[in-house]
C-alpha cells in the first residue's frame, strides 16, 4: 500500500463572490463547478472549480486519497478532497468540499478495497462466489500518509469464509475509523451449483455409508444362518 504524496494535474480555479442557488446555477452553466475549502482554523473559501479538469482527476482514480492542486485566481493552493455532491438523476457533481493540505494534519478518508488472489482460492474453484462486502473502508492517518488502496487476498478462502477488518495491514500511524465492530470485508459464499456439489457429496457418502452398512448385515445374516444350519446338523 503506496502513501499518496505527489499531487494530481491541477484545476482551475476561480474565488466564488456570489452566494445562492441562482449563482451556482451560472457557474454550471459555463463549465464551472462550485465548491468550498475548509481549512482548520480559517474560514472557508468559496471557490468553482473547472468542470473539465473535475472530471479529468475523478477518471484519473484515487481521487479521495491523493492531494491535488488547485490554480486558484494565479496561486497555487494544495487540497484534499473531501465530498462530492451528485445530481441523483445524471450523477454529475454539483459541489464538491476540499480541505486544504497540511501533511502534518490527521484526515478521515474512505479508502477503495482491492481483491486479489481470486484463481487461488478454493473456494472459488469449487462454485463459491466472491462478495465483496465493504468496498472502502475509513482510515484516519496523516494527510501524506494516506494509502491509495487496501489489498485483500482470498487466495486461502473456501466457502463459508471471510476477511474481516482487523486482517488488513495498515500504514504505520494509521487507525480504522470504525473502532465499535471488526467488518466484514469480503466473503466467498455458497451458490446452487456449489451448494449442489456438496449434497451430492454428501448424499454419495451417504449412500456409501449405507451400502456398506446393508453389506455388513448381509454377511451377518449369511453366517447367523449358516450356523444354525450347522446347528440342527448337530441334533439330527
Amino acid at each position: 500500500m503506496n502513501a499518496a504524496h505527489s499531487a494530481s494535474v491541477a484545476m482551475e480555479a476561480i474565488e466564488k463572490t456570489k452566494q445562492g442557488k441562482g449563482a451556482a446555477r451560472e457557474l454550471r452553466r459555463n463549465g464551472m463547478v462550485p465548491g468550498v475549502i475548509y481549512a482548520a482554523g480559517h474560514d472557508s473559501q468559496s471557490i468553482a472549480i473547472r468542470a473539465k479538469d473535475l472530471d479529468a482527476a475523478l477518471r484519473a482514480g484515487h481521487f479521495f486519497t491523493h492531494n491535488h492542486e488547485l490554480n486558484l485566481d494565479g496561486k497555487t493552493v494544495k487540497v484534499l478532497a473531501r465530498d462530492i455532491q451528485r445530481d441523483p438523476v445524471t450523477d454529475i457533481p454539483l459541489h464538491i468540499d476540499f480541505i486544504r493540505y497540511n501533511p502534518k494534519s490527521i484526515v478521515h478518508v474512505d479508502v477503495s478495497v482491492r481483491v486479489e488472489g481470486e484463481a487461488e482460492s478454493p473456494g472459488l474453484k469449487t462454485g463459491g462466489v466472491l462478495q465483496l462486502v465493504e468496498t472502502t473502508l475509513e482510515v484516519v492517518c496523516r494527510a501524506d500518509s494516506i494509502p491509495q488502496e487496501l489489498v485483500v487476498s482470498v487466495a486461502s478462502l473456501d466457502i463459508g469464509e471471510s476477511v474481516h477488518m482487523s486482517q488488513i495491514a495498515l500504514p504505520e500511524g494509521a487507525k480504522w475509523g470504525v473502532t465499535d465492530r471488526d467488518l466484514t470485508v469480503v466473503s466467498v459464499v455458497s451458490t446452487r451449483t456449489s451448494a449442489t456439489a456438496e449434497d451430492e457429496a454428501a448424499d454419495a457418502a451417504a449412500a456409501e455409508a449405507a451400502a456398506a452398512e446393508s453389506a455388513e448385515g448381509v454377511e451377518g445374516g449369511e453366517a447367523k444362518a449358516e450356523g444354525e444350519a450347522k446347528d440342527e446338523g448337530k441334533g439330527e
